[in-house]
């Protein structure tokens, strides 16, 4: 067989088998990068809910009125589902002890669901628990 053919054949089967990698690398990426975005659109959905209930029971408003629980349980669910197992955890934690944002150890551990879930979505965090509870909010009585 002459040199320049074999030379040929092992460029094309290079640059196939380069294509072929590169075609399953983006796709892997592809996938990683979109189920980040859905886990991080289920932890700001559950987030948000927990904070509207929140704020309407801090205004004096102490019943879950029905749109918002089912909000919080779909929300819930979506986290369960998709979040990882330190982030259910501290979600299961959180509402073993609690029913509601209302007290300050309430705020400590929801503080904690929240830091479970930056480091989940991997935001570098250099914040102290108290810190983000400052950040969350703001002064509470200990």
């Amino acid at each position: 067989m002459d040199t320049s053919l074999i030379v040929a054949c092992i460029g094309v089967v290079s640059v196939l088998a380069s294509a072929l990698v590169q075609y399953k690398l983006g796709r892997l990426n592809e996938r990683s990068k979109k189920e980040e975005e859905v886990r991080t659109q289920a932890y700001l959905d559950f987030v948000n809910v927990v904070s509207e209930i929140a704020s309407s029971s801090n205004s004096g408003n102490r019943s879950v009125d029905g749109e918002r629980h089912k909000k919080l349980v779909s929300s819930k669910s979506r986290v369960v589902l998709l979040g990882s197992d330190q982030v259910v955890r501290s979600v299961s934690d959180f509402f073993c002890k609690h029913q509601q944002l209302s007290s300050a150890e309430s705020y400590k551990d929801f503080t904690l669901v929240i830091m479970a879930m930056r480091k989940d979505v991997s935001v570098k965090n250099k914040l102290k628990s108290d810190e983000l509870e400052v950040a969350l909010f703001g002064k509470t009585s200990q």
